[in-house]
């Protein structure tokens, strides 16, 4: 056998407890500190070997992708199920791969950057001058009904209404007593987290088949991403995917999507406004693109995708994506045997010194002076796996930033710091990141009072006065 990884004998309880419950983020660093960026350990689903080190990164994303299989999804089924494209491999999982990639493209996604847009100042204008609220319950209607519009494509205010109560449903019906410990998984007459899972499942599924086998039956040829979902076909002839592995998809992107990009959304308006200058700069150039920028402006502006990049850097909110490895393994000078799980782990990557200086900073302009490579930032994995919907989630962070900070003036409603924490299979802000709307920016209130002006004797049918000379 080839030399291991060094690093503790196993999770400690407490260790164990506070990974999958509170923050991984202490632990693994931690465990670098006393063992290296690479470091092995016995985790309660098998021995596991985490790493921090570009190079062995490097190392996992450029292997034959026929090397690994996913690891975790017993634990991950809740979320994923068995069939979806974030836990199958080998040919299945090329083949969907594929097949979804389009819907998801940067290009796909622009084309819905107003209705976005529109969902933003929507899920805004519930904020009342002076009052607190909490930006994250904010982010996440935002992000939950981008899902329900933009990828499920639910229309009407009935089917909507209906759709965005059972996508709540299941998202709060996952506890993370089952999904870190599937014994729980039981039904126990009906009662208890699981059953109530179990039955969120069943409704939304049902839902989503019912809107599918709608559209099929009414030669619906919408370009929402059900819609390319539902017309795309295999290259081997094999057509398109079932109604029912569409529903599952479907369910796996929700998961994927909602919860990661609004606690990114969190976290971007947290930093932006404890960062004076960076929002200023940011607001600077969004008023650059004039009094009502498009969204496909929004997403092309740099500096605001930088903004994106970095709070997904020093924040990311999936980092324990692992994959098992089907024979030994050589990484970074270490063999990993067969059957063991790696791990990139952005935790650890996205906060090396040498890398990001000073990387507890939010500096977005560390991304305008230099490229990072895939080894180097991979908030969103990288490889054969690398997460497909990441240009839909750049889109949509940028245009709902941009929306929101071209209009509203926001303070932080205290300055104390906030924890990364574990938040279901994800991690984000402690708390609700509570913030007060100060009120439209002036420039926004002088535009909408000129407007009114205008408007007001563009009706009275008498010109504006001239004045004295």
């Amino acid at each position: 056998m080839g030399t291991l990884p060094p690093g503790p004998r196993s999770f400690s309880l407490v260790d164990f407890i506070r990974t999958g419950f509170i923050s991984a983020e202490p632990v693994v660093k931690r465990y670098a500190a006393l063992y290296g960026p690479t470091f092995r350990v016995k985790s309660p689903n098998g021995m596991l070997t985490i790493t921090g080190d570009p190079e062995a990164i490097r190392a996992i994303y450029t292997a034959d992708p026929e090397a690994f299989d996913v690891w975790g999804v017993e634990l991950t089924e809740p979320v994923f199920g068995r069939s979806s494209v974030a836990v199958t491999t080998g040919a299945r999982h090329r083949r969907d791969r594929k097949l979804l990639g389009p819907p998801f493209s940067a290009g796909a996604m622009r084309a819905h950057g107003k209705t976005i847009a529109d969902i933003s100042l929507d899920v805004a204008s519930r904020w009342r001058p002076g009052r607190a609220f909490s930006m994250l319950a904010a982010t996440r209607a935002i992000a939950l009904d981008v899902i329900v519009r933009v990828v499920f494509g639910v229309r009407g205010e009935e089917r909507i209404g209906r759709t965005r109560e059972a996508v709540l449903g299941l998202i709060e019906s996952l506890s993370p007593s089952f999904i870190v410990l599937p014994a729980l998984r039981r039904d126990f007459g009906g009662f208890g987290p699981y059953a109530r899972n179990q039955r969120a499942t069943r409704a939304l599924d049902a839902l989503l088949v019912e809107e599918i086998r709608a559209r099929r039956a009414a030669g619906d040829a919408s370009q929402d991403i059900l819609g390319l979902m539902m017309s795309a076909r295999h290259d081997d002839g094999g057509g398109g995917m079932a109604d029912v592995e569409i529903a599952e998809q479907l369910r796996a992107i929700l998961f994927a999507g909602h919860e990661t990009t609004a606690m990114s959304l969190g976290w971007a308006m947290y930093w932006l406004h404890r960062e004076p200058a960076v929002l200023e700069r940011v607001v600077g150039e969004i008023d650059a693109l004039g009094p009502a920028p498009a969204p496909d402006a929004l997403a092309s502006l740099p500096y605001l995708e930088a903004v994106c990049l970095e709070a997904l850097r020093i924040h990311p909110p999936v980092v324990d994506v692992a994959r098992v490895v089907k024979r030994p393994f050589q990484l970074g000078g270490y063999t990993i045997p067969a059957g063991d799980a790696v791990t990139a782990s952005p935790l650890l990557l996205h906060g090396r010194e040498d890398l990001y200086p000073s990387p507890e900073r939010f500096r977005p302009s560390r991304f305008l002076e230099r490229k990072f490579s895939p080894f180097e930032f991979i908030a969103f994995g990288g490889g054969a796996r690398r997460c497909l919907g990441a240009a839909f989630a750049m889109v949509e962070m940028k245009v709902v930033l941009g929306t929101i900070l071209g209009k509203y003036r926001l303070r932080l409603e205290s300055q104390a710091p906030i924890r990364h924490v574990r938040r279901g299979l994800t991690m984000g802000p402690s708390g609700g990141v509570a913030m007060i709307l100060e009120g439209e920016r002036e420039r926004r209130a002088a535009e909408r009072r000129a407007a009114a002006v205008q408007g007001s004797q563009g009706t009275s049918g008498r010109r504006p006065p001239t004045p004295a000379s």
